[in-house]
């Protein structure tokens, strides 16, 4: 069975009786037919079009193998031996053909050894079955389609020219007043032609169902296929997309400070005056700064989207975390004269990794600083609810509008406000902020409006009661 799926039914009149029949009939023989698989050559394991005709192979086989049992014993029970040794040589040709095609590896071979099997057993049964007037002859017409089906058009013209010419002997032989002997009891020829004629019907009916299964199968592939193939394209001119975002930040995020750099050490090397000297070297710093940090940025977040980045989750004391992340915001908070309220109790316990959590509270606040004007507050609060302990950062700043927050969290998203100080932004702190959180089981959530601020909602698993 090869562990593949039976593949959809036949399209059918659904709404007719005889049309549900059918498809009844048809998906039971399919999955008969799938039952009877036989582990398929290694060789073909890879290649489409090999697997196809060696599961055709395997499955005609063992079909002439069932059909060819069924003749010989309804030949023996009316005495019609020759016709019955005839079968059962053709039969166990038939069934030992799939462990042949397994064993020896050759494919081809073994479609032409069955249409050889089928050329000389009609062409043997002819012979002992009254010529044309048996209905042997009838069944040579199997022998080109099967091959067709099983080795392709080529060879399948030359077992057509083999299978006319051994009809047109038998044809030859009856012009010319030779009749060939009927080997059984006569009075059986009339059941004898229908069961053959009734049975040429039922095997080219399976014979073309087998290959509809495995046309059904592999268009089912080929569109499984197509779908991931739009996958992986979307995904591509995603990726393509990113790739562009990020060569636009680092051209002009890296420009600008790379430019202060220049000029203020050539100007350095020009001035005296050792105050002056001194303002250029801390502008220097401050563009090298800026640089590192969009370089930490885009670092961070390759790393995280790279499945390289693994959080250590321990028992964190969130009100030291904020308390230590407010501390190291103040000298901005002052330089713009933004008052930081802290409200973290102690005993707010999280299960977290600190270093990822002092990351996403750092951005954070220093978001919040950055993007609220001189002489307003920026609040940190800490509380514990449900199963979950939260940490709010909330800002009295412009807010930030419904479409900007559709994009808050993605990367190199550039939104409609502006840093109030002239600071720069890359477009990846937030970004960074939710995988990392999504990293520790946590989320990060924004509430805002135009005009009415921003507050950004940590949440992070409990690790303990308050008090603990």
């Amino acid at each position: 069975m090869n562990g593949e799926a039976i593949p959809a039914p036949l399209p059918t009149e659904q709404g007719s009786p005889g049309g549900r029949v059918f498809e009844r009939l048809a998906r039971g023989t399919r999955r008969v037919l799938t039952s009877l698989d036989f582990p398929l050559p290694g060789e073909c394991q890879t290649d489409p079009e090999l697997m196809r005709r060696a599961r055709l192979i395997s499955r005609f086989g063992t079909l002439g193998a069932i059909f060819g049992t069924l003749y010989a014993l309804f030949y023996l029970l009316i005495g019609h031996r020759w016709g019955g040794l005839i079968i059962i040589v053709c039969s166990v040709c038939f069934g030992v053909t799939p462990f042949l095609m397994r064993r020896k590896q050759m494919i081809e071979r073994a479609g032409h050894f069955l249409s050889c099997v089928l050329t000389l057993g009609f062409t043997a049964l002819c012979f002992v079955e009254g010529g044309l007037q048996g209905h042997a002859i009838a069944w040579l017409v199997s022998v080109p389609l099967c091959a067709l089906l099983m080795l392709g058009r080529r060879a399948a013209m030359r077992w057509a020219v083999l299978a006319f010419l051994t009809a047109s002997v038998v044809a030859t032989l009856a012009v010319a007043g030779i009749r060939l002997p009927l080997t059984y009891d006569q009075k059986w020829e009339p059941i004898v032609s229908a069961t053959g004629y009734l049975g040429l019907i039922a095997f080219m009916f399976l014979l073309g169902l087998i290959f509809e299964s495995g046309r059904a199968r592999a268009f089912a592939k080929m569109q499984a296929a197509l779908a991931e193939l739009a996958k992986s394209n979307e995904h591509l001119v995603h990726l393509n997309q990113e790739k562009n975002e990020f060569l636009g930040i680092a051209a002009h995020d890296l420009k600008n400070p790379l430019t202060v750099i220049m000029g203020s050490a050539q100007m350095a090397g020009m001035m005296e005056d050792r105050r002056e000297v001194n303002e250029l070297l801390d502008g220097i710093s401050k563009a090298a700064v800026r640089m590192r940090d969009l370089i930490a940025n885009l670092l961070d977040v390759n790393a995280i989207e790279e499945g390289r980045f693994t959080s250590q989750v321990e028992p964190c004391d969130l009100g030291a975390l904020v308390t230590q992340c407010v501390e190291n915001n103040q000298a901005v908070a002052t330089k713009k004269r933004i008052l930081i309220r802290t409200e973290a109790a102690a005993g707010h316990w999280a299960k977290a990794d600190p270093a990822a959590t002092r990351q996403i509270l750092d951005n954070l606040i220093s978001n919040a600083l950055k993007f609220s004007p001189p002489n307003t507050t920026v609040r940190v609060q800490t509380r514990v609810e449900s199963c979950q302990v939260w940490v709010v950062v909330r800002d009295q700043g412009p807010g930030i509008s419904a479409a900007d927050q559709q994009k808050l969290f993605q990367k190199y998203s550039r939104l409609s406000a502006r840093p109030t100080g002239g600071e720069s932004s890359t477009g990846l702190g937030l970004a960074i902020v939710k995988r990392l959180a999504e990293a520790m089981a946590g989320t990060i959530q924004c509430e805002s409006g135009p005009g009415a601020g921003a507050a950004f909602i940590l949440r992070l698993p409990v690790c303990r009661p308050v008090g603990q």
